[in-house]
């Protein structure tokens, strides 16, 4: 894998990392909007992987 695919991938991965994060951090109050984040962590994680 070339440099500059590895830093695409890395960005994608960052990026579902934080949905995460705030998916983690939300689950409590607004689980609705938690559900929201880990769909958007799983498409990011999907874009990276692809």
């Amino acid at each position: 894998m070339d440099k500059a695919k590895r830093t695409l991938v890395q960005f994608w991965l960052k990026k579902s990392q934080r949905d995460l994060t705030a998916a983690q951090k939300l689950a409590q109050e607004l689980p609705d909007i938690a559900i929201y984040h880990c769909q958007q962590a799983a498409e990011k994680a999907l874009k990276g992987f692809l």
